[in-house]
């Protein structure tokens, strides 16, 4: 790898040609940068002109960009060796109608993103378009969005994903009604920043320019924007096209990296279409990871199984994508009429759609009134436009300007993760008023009682869900998680948190229940189940004069929420584990013996300890055993469970105790007995036992595999020999 990891690889070429020992003939080089200069250069002066390579890395993919000329920088490799990967960033752009964005990307691509007749006839954008400029090792995507103020909507689709906004404004009108709107969707959105174009400047004079270039500085002062250049440009004239451009380009290192290798592939939906002889196809901008030709994925909400058949960058087949770019997804065994925009599509994982969101919730200060709990409303979120409901407000009623978290129920399933952005809009009248930040998408409904406890959620930020593990495994609490159910509901790879998830038990910051599959919970919460559960122990046998013991579903009751008594078993061997308790037929005590007992209770279990040892084959009852000792019998009760379930005594037949050293002399004696086999009366009189005794204690012994009966006899399985 060392000697090879520079070299590149050709990959398609109009010509097949061998120069200085260089086979340039389509996919046969491999060649270093030095080698392959020298190989193109001479290839140029033999008087091959307008030449075409693409050029791509051989140990990963075959993505890349062309090489028309000798000189030109090959500005692609592979992400997966030492080679500079090429950088992805889309661009929304974002204005009022008819200020001239469609134009502008054209002007900075060449391609026309109006593509429909309807937008040819009538000059306007009404569909989403996209087009792509590729700069050294840079490709900028562009989402074109209309401008219309029916169409804001289809404009939120298409800021879904972006990493940075082109912000137009025609230098002939000015800041309007949809220049504001947009520049709020797109704060909302949760967008850095970017670039403003001033439009159409060839239109006017200086002095206008100058005001027009002041109420824009106005609006963005306090937003995103403030510092983002302006740039002067005409697309008929070309002024300030190729400014812009550069400054697009180099805006690119202000970018948020793209989650690839802890996340899986993750695409939202904007188109859907069928081509002949290819099949169903799906549009999209990549967010997270990425995804081979072949894979399986799914789509979302829905559930659908498909197979990505080929793949596509802005009509360039790819053997690979990755989040950033522009995917046009080929899928297989999927119909048309099952797609449509606003779907997902993700690698397959335990995804679960959801009806409740639980998010940070901003409201505008341009909103029309307050906010409160039952409002109606739309959410938009990655192309998709859902009626929703205000559930749960922390703060209520919520004054425009004002911040806080909420629960939405939504009618329709929408798949969340958190630190998605959503936009909140007002179906009559319409108008954007809000939008917030995903906390969590599988939290219960907060009853309104506890609304306040919404404010405790952990804050996101885009990058952070190691950080927010740990954060989500405490919000668990004793319900704890596995190791799926956490990766779905963050929306990463298994493998990933698994790591993370290693590393917290590694520094004991987290523990694992010994439960399948294991479940996690954070060591302090466990110290604090432990020190709760001493104390709980030492309160409930101290009220009581002697005890056998709390009955272990009881005990533990009192000490987790309902929601984690799935794992009452787990839960009480890490306590047992930790030797705070023990469990003895279901019942808990401390740890240790008897020690738990009471002076008095202690005495008496040691009084009716030995007078069942006295009584031999003659046991008393409870009772009888109370009348003798001048004892309650409920007390007497209490300490004979007590004695079987440590193992003292015996119970027989459901009704009889008898103490376990009187039945343990009896199996020593049957095992020195000279004779093989016995009837019941041969054993009732050489133990000197009643039938009604001797039938019970026979059983017990069958069931020891002391003896086994055949007919109406016993033989004995046990020697003097198995009892030394």
């Amino acid at each position: 790898m060392a000697q090879t990891k520079n070299r590149f690889r050709v990959l398609q070429s109009r010509i097949g040609v061998v120069k200085n020992n260089i086979d340039l003939t389509a996919g046969r080089c491999q060649a270093s940068r030095p080698e392959l200069d020298q190989g193109l250069t001479n290839i140029v002066e033999a008087g091959y002109r307008n030449l075409e390579f693409t050029f791509g890395c051989p140990f990963h993919c075959s993505r890349v960009a062309r090489l028309e000329t000798p000189h030109q920088p090959i500005p692609h490799a592979c992400s997966r060796c030492t080679m500079v990967r090429m950088r992805h960033v889309v661009y929304g752009t974002a204005g009022h109608i008819d200020h001239g964005k469609t134009a502008l990307v054209k002007a900075l691509t060449g391609v026309d993103c109006d593509r429909l007749p309807e937008e040819k006839d009538r000059g306007i954008t009404i569909d989403l378009g996209f087009a792509r400029l590729e700069e050294d090792d840079a490709c900028l995507h562009f989402v074109d969005v209309p401008g219309h103020e029916r169409l804001v909507h289809t404009m939120i689709a298409g800021a879904s994903g972006i990493d940075l906004a082109l912000l137009v404004v025609a230098a002939d009108e000015g800041i309007m009604p949809q220049t504001r709107e947009h520049l709020e969707v797109i704060r909302l959105m949760g967008v850095p920043g970017g670039a403003v174009a001033l439009t159409k400047i060839d239109t006017v004079d200086e002095e206008i320019a100058e005001l027009a270039a002041e109420e824009i500085a106005e609006l963005l002062q306090d937003t995103a924007f403030a510092d983002a250049p302006v740039v002067c440009v005409s697309a008929i004239t070309g002024e300030g096209i190729a400014e812009l451009r550069r400054i697009l380009v180099s805006q690119i290192e202000t970018a948020t990296p793209r989650q690839l290798d802890d996340r899986p592939f993750r695409q939202a939906v904007d188109r859907v279409f069928t081509l002949p002889g290819v099949g169903t196809v799906i549009t999209g901008t990549s967010l997270w990871g990425r995804l081979r030709v072949g894979e399986e994925v799914g789509v979302w909400p829905d559930g659908i199984t498909a197979r990505a058949r080929r793949l596509h960058v802005h009509g360039v087949e790819q053997e690979e994508v990755e989040a950033g770019e522009r995917v046009a997804i080929n899928l297989a065994s999927v119909n048309r009429d099952q797609l449509r925009r606003g779907q997902q599509v993700l690698q397959n994982g335990d995804w679960q759609p959801t009806k409740l969101v639980t998010l940070r919730l901003e409201l505008l200060r341009s909103a029309p009134g307050t906010l409160d709990e039952g409002d109606e409303m739309e959410i938009h979120a990655h192309g998709a436009r859902i009626s929703a409901r205000l559930e749960r407000l922390a703060i209520r009623p919520l004054q425009p300007g004002a911040t806080t978290v909420a629960q939405l129920r939504l009618i329709e399933p929408m798949l969340l993760f958190p630190g998605d952005r959503v936009v909140l809009r007002r179906p009559a009248p319409v108008n954007t008023f809000g939008g917030g930040l995903v906390l969590d998408a599988q939290l219960p409904r907060i009853k309104r009682r506890d609304s306040a406890r919404l404010d405790e959620l952990p804050g996101i930020q885009r990058a952070s869900w190691p950080q927010l593990l740990e954060s989500w495994i405490v919000r668990y609490g004793l319900a704890a998680s596995d190791a799926e159910t956490l990766a779905a509901r963050l929306g990463v790879a298994s493998a990933e948190i698994e790591s993370c998830l290693g590393r917290l038990l590694s520094s004991n910051r987290i523990q694992a229940l010994a439960a399948q599959p294991h479940r996690f919970i954070q060591t302090s919460q466990l110290d604090d189940l432990e020190t709760r559960a001493k104390a709980e122990l030492k309160q409930r046998l101290e009220s009581e004069e002697v005890s056998a013991g709390i009955p272990a579903r009881d005990f533990l009751a009192t000490l987790v929420p309902a929601r984690a008594m799935y794992l009452a078993g787990a839960l009480l061997e890490e306590l047992k584990r930790r030797q705070v308790l023990d469990i003895v037929e279901g019942r808990v005590v401390p740890a240790g013996g008897d020690h738990h007992m009471t002076k008095l209770g202690a005495e008496l279990s040691h009084k009716i300890d030995e007078l069942f040892l006295s009584a031999g084959v003659e046991p008393p009852s409870p009772g009888a055993a109370a009348e003798t000792l001048n004892a309650k019998p409920v007390v007497v009760e209490g300490v004979c469970r007590f004695l079987v379930q440590t193992g003292r005594l015996v119970r027989l037949d459901g009704k009889f105790l008898i103490h376990r050293r009187v039945l343990d002399d009896i199996s020593a004696s049957l095992a020195t007995w000279d004779q093989a086999t016995f009837a019941v009366g041969e054993f009732k009189k050489r133990f000197g036992l009643t039938r009604k005794l001797a039938i019970p204690i026979l059983e017990w012994l069958d069931s020891e595999r002391v003896t086994v009966r055949t007919g109406n006899d016993r033989k004995i399985l046990k020697t003097s020999a198995d009892h030394s």
